[in-house]
């Protein structure tokens, strides 16, 4: 059978059942009415208890509308906390290979890319000040933790802010390129020991079997 087939099938049984569904509340609902009219001394009573119900319904209804609201800024906010660990990946690739052009072009096989670098590195600038943002969603205004937390922190703003230097750099034309290597390696070697950083965050103590801590 093809899935046409079996979409329309199953088309056709919501049809077939659902009018069938309706008209046994219907009648349900007739019945209850005729009931209730056939006994005059329950009109008031049951008159009162309608209305009692329907303001009841009312405020439960608008109670389950703030919290079904509540909940869903809630789990916006968990989803945007979770974010941080997704935004790492840009930053670390474009510098990583910033870096390895740079190094190409120190060794004379790397003639005209200049231009790619500069792009690289502006890439990683902006996806380090992106990366950082969501780490600070993720944790919030808090200072605290153990010392690996520290570290992975305030290593985390110092990649941020060489970054921006390096973009900085790049955007203006110099003779002599011994700055940026230097920032772009030392941005290599920054990018290494945070993502040792965050594995231990992520994963515990020791995670590749040995601690630089």
């Amino acid at each position: 059978m093809k899935p046409i087939h079996l979409l329309m099938l199953v088309c056709a049984g919501f049809l077939l059942v659902g009018p069938a569904y309706a008209h046994g509340e219907k009648g349900h609902d007739t019945a209850a009415s005729a009931a209730a009219s056939s006994d005059p001394t329950h009109d008031a009573s049951s008159a009162g208890e309608a209305q009692a119900a329907s303001t009841h319904a009312a405020e439960g209804h608008d109670e389950a509308s703030g919290g079904h609201e509540s909940a869903a800024n809630a789990g916006g906010l968990a989803f945007v906390k979770k974010l941080h660990p997704a935004t790492i990946h840009f930053p670390i690739a474009l510098f990583l290979m910033a870096a390895l052009a740079e190094l190409f072009i120190m060794t004379g096989r790397g003639a005209g890319i200049e231009p790619a670098v500069r792009v690289l590195i502006y890439g990683g600038a902006g996806g380090a000040v992106i990366a950082a943002l969501f780490g600070w969603i993720h944790t919030g205004l808090w200072f605290g933790g153990d010392t690996v937390m520290q570290l992975h922190r305030w290593n985390g703003m110092l990649i941020t802010a060489l970054g921006l230097a390096l973009a900085l750099l790049a955007s203006k034309p110099r003779d002599g390129r011994t700055l940026l290597r230097t920032g772009l390696l030392s941005m290599a070697a920054l990018i290494l020991l945070q993502g040792f950083l965050g594995g231990e965050l992520a994963h515990g103590p020791d995670h590749l079997g040995f601690s630089l801590i």
